[in-house]
């Protein structure tokens, strides 16, 4: 089965999450993904995060399959000459660089287009590229900072929290694919090539539509819940409940059906839907209090049993072993020449008529002679570019 992208390549000068995820999205779907890479491999390759002794840096792996990697001194002038050879050929160009960067390099939108007229070229940064901010370092917890989305996480008698993943990197970068994908058929319409840019900083803004949107109309502060119900706009029940041993999420649930099953009969004082909400912490602790008592699989089973929303609160392991995640392929297994056998995560959308397929991440400068040759080079010519290490 042919992939949708099998005849999209894509010159990829991008690093870390915001660039590396998106990429990887293409690639998934079938694009040629060339994998440009400095001299010692893009940083995700260098130090990672705990566990990263398994021979390759975890985020690395996670965010680079179904690419090929070749290393490239686009410092010097032949390394230069190689990439433009590259862009020649290519479709779409990504970098997220911090602005100016690609410039220097004379490998700028402008740069790009007169090599290559149709080229879609995809820039993601912190900030944006223009505007007062724009040259400040750019970073996931920088950005959830800034759009406020650490001011409205945990409970309110706590310091702002960070959510626990790069939630600015991720949603960045899956606008980012999906604007590439918009800006390919706007191509295959018109002809036309063009400029997309996005930044951390506008994917938390954009995450945030519905709070930031009551938080602009609505004459009332949006304050954190001091108990720990889930959302600052939520009401009881909405949040994490202490059990016997672990925790349950609960929802949505009518409070009267709640109280019936965990025999607390006090939060059932409460009718109106202000007077919930203004009570939310007080109601929060009743159910906790009862929550605490009960042993996990059994609470489980007998609140979805009453119909009421409610989930088990999972671990990285646990939730990978959850059998809906098993059923729905979501880890997925792969083979790297110097790790071995690793698991991660797969595609979460299913297509009816096109296939998804995994290659594991490319081994730094891997495929350095596939694509040399593929664009012309002749043998001596690649000799050459390795011994004045240019590649």
């Amino acid at each position: 089965m042919e992939r949708p992208l099998s005849d999209v390549t894509v010159a990829d000068f991008s690093q870390l999450m915001q660039g590396g995820w998106l990429t990887q999205k293409l690639g998934d779907m079938g694009a040629d993904v060339i994998k440009i890479e400095p001299p010692g491999g893009e940083r995700f390759r260098g130090g990672g995060p705990i566990g990263s002794d398994i021979g390759e840096n975890p985020f690395f792996l996670a965010v680079n399959r179904n690419k090929r990697s070749i290393s490239v001194d686009l410092k010097t002038e032949r390394g230069l000459e190689v990439a433009h050879d590259i862009i020649e050929g290519a479709d779409i160009v990504v970098e997220n660089f911090r602005p100016g960067v690609m410039e220097r390099l004379e490998l700028g939108y402008e740069d790009v287009r007169d090599i290559n007229p149709e080229i879609i070229y995809v820039s993601g940064s912190g900030y944006g590229s223009t505007g007062p901010h724009a040259e400040r370092p750019g970073q996931d917890l920088l950005a959830q900072a800034k759009s406020g989305l650490a001011k409205n996480t945990g409970r309110k008698q706590d310091p702002p929290t960070p959510a626990g993943t790069y939630v600015c990197d991720a949603h960045s970068a899956t606008t980012l694919a999906l604007h590439t994908a918009i800006a390919l058929y706007h191509r295959e319409r018109t002809g036309e090539g063009q400029k997309i840019e996005s930044n951390l900083l506008n994917a938390g803004i954009d995450m945030q539509t519905q709070e930031i949107t009551t938080a602009l109309n609505v004459d009332e502060d949006i304050e954190r819940s001091e108990a720990g119900i889930g959302h600052p706009l939520s009401s009881a029940p909405y949040g994490i409940y202490e059990t016997r041993d672990g925790h349950v999420a609960i929802s949505f649930a009518n409070l009267p059906g709640l109280a019936e099953e965990l025999s607390v009969e006090p939060i059932c004082d409460y009718t109106d839907r202000r007077e919930v909400h203004e009570h939310r912490d007080e109601i929060k602790r009743q159910i906790e209090a009862a929550t605490r008592e009960k042993e996990t699989d059994r609470l489980l089973e007998r609140l979805l049993d009453a119909g009421l929303w409610v989930s088990r609160v999972h671990d990285y392991e646990t939730a990978a072993n959850d059998p809906q995640v098993q059923h729905n392929e979501m880890i997925v297994e792969l083979d790297h020449p110097s790790v071995g056998s690793f698991e991660t995560t797969g595609v979460p959308v299913s297509m009816s008529e096109t296939e998804v397929t995994y290659e594991s991440p490319p081994a730094l400068g891997e495929h350095a002679d596939e694509v040399l040759r593929e664009l012309g080079y002749e043998n001596d010519e690649i000799r050459s570019l390795r011994e004045e290490e240019v590649i």
